[in-house]
């Protein structure tokens, strides 16, 4: 082992001891152990135990745990403190600006136990009025987040997106005139992304462009540069020829089967010279297949079979479903919500605050609930004909019942079910659970149903025929909640949704204003899956709420 390596294991050390609330005078040992031995030039392997013992802050103690890592690789201490600690816990640990008291105190006190719950926490805005934050230190910890989670090996889609961005407008500076295009997982708009690729068309050289500070070549094979981004973030940025960029888009754009389907069909056109796709989809005798269809050949038997129906827009959209304010945890004020949202140009929204369960998120008792639907009422009459509806996002309890009496939940325009708690369940509990809420007569969106987060946790399984089936039966819509960690329903069960007679509802979870923004990739993900506007809920222009 290293210098740097035995260093380390002794900074692991302090934190999980802090993390666990031990000793400050071990803690602090450990903590200049640390400190002094990532100093020390000679290696400590060639030391006696009385040299190291000299180092300043080096006792016998810490000597003979040093000995152990240099003779086994191992610290028994280490190792029986990493077993009593969720592993999503130490690697909150690794997060930048996020020390072991805060670690602590969100595990122990709010129930997080890893990387991605924490992000969402600070989304929801539950990190602001906890003991030792506030909004800056949330939003802070937030953008820490955001760099940590960046540099992990795959990317949520919103990221690889802003990267690909960016990425694109640095090169259109370095290499005029060049064809630049995201490509890949980037381009499908996939959840999340394995390889973040660019194509880029252009008659010359163009390493002496890229090999620099921001993109840092590390090999070239075949035309495709192997890259990181600022020397973090792997990229492969693929090289052709101009008049050959239609036809190299197509090829690295879908997967590949998809590739392999089209070509085996259509054999001359692989390796052509067409400069736009649309050529490409032209000698095929094919419609052009949007980039984010290009998953499963399934798709091209359906192109040949007819024409495939319109999939939703973003400006198919009438109406904001499932939004917070800060009667719950939302960031802004109902009214600051309701006039964004009709300053973007929507007819209406749902406030969807949450239910008294939630004591974490600071849920709504009954009284603050009628207390809310007087604010609604007065905020219709005033920005009428835009409407705002009365609703509320309801855990759906352990048993499934939903979270409030009968008498107060018929008084809200429309329920978004969800399962917040106790998520590890058998498929079998889980889809009771669920299916009890789906049938509640008062229960008018499932909301993201399996409670994935994307990067975080796969989320609790489901029988979906039975799901579906008892949606179609009771005319509950399913959620597609649009927030970028989430994304779920899966796109891929929506052909599946929609031959029960499911409507989707592209609801964006938002938890501030710019949060009504992620309906964008919740509409991306839906035309993955093929919904059209007459299956999305929130396409109505007043969409049918009440099921009695």
């Amino acid at each position: 082992m290293t210098n740097r390596d035995i260093a380390q294991a002794f900074n692991e050390l302090a934190d999980l001891l802090e993390l666990h609330d031990a000793d400050d005078f071990r803690i602090r040992s450990y903590r200049q152990a640390y400190l002094a031995l990532r100093k020390i030039e000679r290696p400590l392997a060639e030391l006696t135990d009385g040299e190291i013992q000299a180092i300043r802050g080096i006792g016998p103690a810490i000597t003979r745990k040093i000995r152990e890592l240099l003779q086994s690789g191992r610290l028994r201490a280490l190792e029986e403190l990493r077993a009593q600690t969720p592993p999503g816990v130490v690697e909150m640990l690794r997060i930048g600006g996020f020390g072991p008291k805060k670690v602590r105190l969100v595990w122990q006190q709010m129930g997080i136990a890893d990387v991605s719950e924490l992000w969402y926490a600070c989304h929801e805005n539950r990190l602001a009025s906890a003991k030792g934050f506030g909004l800056k230190t949330q939003e802070a910890l937030k953008n820490q987040l955001e760099y940590y989670l960046r540099t992990k090996d795959r990317l949520h889609y919103a990221t690889a997106e802003k990267l690909a961005d960016f990425v694109g407008a640095w090169l259109n500076g370095r290499l005029p005139g060049a064809l630049i295009s995201p490509t890949g997982e980037v381009r499908r708009g996939c959840p999340t992304v394995t390889h973040l690729d660019m194509l880029v068309g252009y008659d010359g050289d163009i390493s002496p462009a890229i090999d620099g500070q921001l993109l840092l070549v590390e090999q070239v094979i075949n035309d495709i540069y192997h890259l990181k981004i600022e020397g973090k973030t792997p990229m492969r940025l693929f090289h052709c020829r101009a008049e050959q960029f239609g036809a190299r888009l197509f090829e690295t754009t879908g997967s590949t089967a998809f590739v392999d389907a089209l070509f085996a069909a259509f054999p001359g056109l692989r390796n052509g010279r067409l400069p736009t796709e649309e050529a490409l989809f032209e000698a095929c005798g094919l419609p052009l297949i949007p980039p984010e269809r290009r998953e499963s050949p399934e798709i091209l038997r359906q192109v040949q079979a007819g024409p495939l129906p319109a999939c939703i827009t973003e400006g198919d959209l009438r109406g904001v479903l499932h939004v917070h304010t800060t009667w719950s945890d939302g960031l802004h004020s109902l009214r600051d919500m309701c006039l964004y949202a009709r300053q973007l140009g929507y007819a209406y929204i749902g406030i969807t605050d949450h239910s008294q369960s939630a004591f974490y998120a600071n849920g709504l008792k009954p009284e603050r609930v009628l207390a809310q639907m007087e604010e609604i009422d007065a905020l219709n009459a005033e920005l009428a004909p835009f409407r705002v509806l009365k609703g509320i996002e309801s855990d759906i309890l352990s048993d499934g019942s939903l979270d409030y009496e009968p008498a107060l939940l018929e008084r809200f325009d429309f329920v978004v079910a969800s399962v917040h708690t106790q998520l590890n369940m058998s498929m079998q509990k889980a889809t009771q659970r669920v299916l009890k809420a789906i049938e509640n007569p008062y229960t008018t969106i499932l909301g993201h149903p399996t409670g994935r987060l994307l990067l975080g946790r796969a989320g609790y399984p489901l029988d979906w025929d039975a799901v579906l089936q008892a949606c179609a039966q009771n005319n509950v819509a399913v959620e597609l909640n649009a927030h970028p960690h989430r994304l779920d329903i899966d796109w891929t069960l929506i052909p599946k949704a929609l031959d029960y007679g499911v409507r989707i509802s592209i609801n964006p979870d938002a938890h501030s204003k710019e949060g009504i923004h992620d309906l964008r990739y919740g509409v991306l993900s839906a035309r993955k899956g093929g919904l059209t506007a007459a299956y999305c809920f929130n396409a109505d222009e007043a969409p049918l709420l009440k099921r009695r």
